[in-house]
């Protein structure tokens, strides 16, 4: 291992060593790392392009108007069936947000050595804290309850092991002391970047669809284009973890084993069936055209496509039954691969994609 965080902690000591033999010596883990983070010249060009797609992205929830919002909630536009699946999804999303930030600042950039990722990570982490404050705002602008959004996987049995399923994915890392640099650490850190995956990739998809089918209805504006935001947000939050799982799969390829890939398929199997149950026990029998079954198809189509972007096999092979919602997102999902493809333009604080 050729990490070297404590440079500075001993005397001086000449060293013939070149710059250019520092940047060869990086990796996205256990790389050489003397705390500096130069980010030029640099050996991972696609988190820096990521990074820079970011900060393009820049917004806050002060700048989406919810005044429609909330006469449409509080004048009955809304079914009791659309209100219950509205509150639902803002509680999942809102608990999910919290726990990502604390995941990536304290168990996943601990551990990377490469700076332009952690540029990116550290950029991501702020994302995931503006999230959290957005989902604030949108409870304040419609005078929700606070304890009904935040406090409902203490009264919803559902939520709560759902949510116990997002903490327990990434405990194998959550251990004191725990750090990369032997195989079977290796292993666990890869293992927590694919749950990642899962988290951002799939587990908001069934939320994200029912604001969205509300929006698709000309019910609650606000709240869709603030999703509009977020998933935008989202979208680069993939793209960055496909891009790091790959590069450690590249520049650490024994980690790959026959055994890891067959778990992290099962993981997104498992995580298919979890947030198909999850949307179902949002819309129950069904609003507005969403229904159990399609729901199902949707969650498949988007598993499918993250094994893919990780060079996994497809497991259902289901189209997208709602091929409308590329009016409201980015569109093409399977582009977030920056070995691959690359993500489309974004405008500073517009949602022109």
């Amino acid at each position: 291992m050729t990490v070297n965080s404590n440079l500075f902690q001993s005397d001086f000591e000449s060293s013939a060593m070149t710059n250019e033999e520092i940047i060869n010596k990086r990796r996205v883990i256990n790389g050489f790392d003397d705390g500096l983070m130069q980010a030029s010249p640099l050996k991972h060009p696609w988190a820096r392009e990521i990074f820079k797609k970011m900060q393009k992205n820049n917004w806050v929830a002060e700048e989406i108007p919810f005044q429609t919002d909330y006469e449409q909630w509080t004048s009955n536009k809304l079914s009791e069936a659309e209100k219950n699946a509205f509150i639902r999804a803002l509680a999942f999303a809102s608990n999910l947000d919290g726990l990502l930030t604390k995941t990536l600042s304290e168990l996943i950039k601990p551990n990377i050595t490469s700076p332009e990722v952690c540029l990116a990570i550290a950029r991501q982490v702020y994302e995931e804290a503006l999230h959290v404050d957005s989902y604030s705002c949108m409870i304040e602008a419609l005078s929700f309850n606070p304890e009904e959004v935040y406090g409902l996987y203490r009264k919803d049995k559902k939520l709560y092991y759902k949510n116990r399923t997002v903490l327990k994915s990434v405990s194998k890392i959550a251990v004191p002391g725990f750090k990369t640099g032997t195989f079977e650490t290796d292993q666990l850190f890869l293992e927590a970047c694919t749950t990642n995956l899962i988290l951002e990739g799939i587990f908001f998809y069934s939320a994200f669809l029912i604001f969205y089918n509300l929006g698709k209805n000309n019910k609650m504006p606000g709240s869709k284009e603030m999703i509009q935001f977020i998933n935008r947000d989202e979208d680069l939050h993939v793209a960055l973890f496909v891009n790091i799982i790959n590069s450690i799969k590249e520049e650490q390829p024994e980690l790959w084993t026959e055994d890891l890939k067959a778990l992290i398929t099962q993981n997104v199997k498992d995580s298919v069936q979890m947030e198909h149950e999850w949307g179902v026990s949002c819309i129950g029998d069904g609003i507005l055209g969403l229904t159990p079954q399609n729901i199902k198809e949707y969650i498949e189509f988007i598993g499918d496509t993250r094994l893919q972007s990780i060079g996994l096999k497809k497991i259902w092979n289901t189209a997208n039954p709602f091929p409308w919602i590329d009016e409201h997102t980015q569109g093409n999902m399977i582009e977030v691969n920056f070995f691959e493809g690359r993500v489309k333009e974004y405008q500073t604080g517009t949602l022109e994609w």
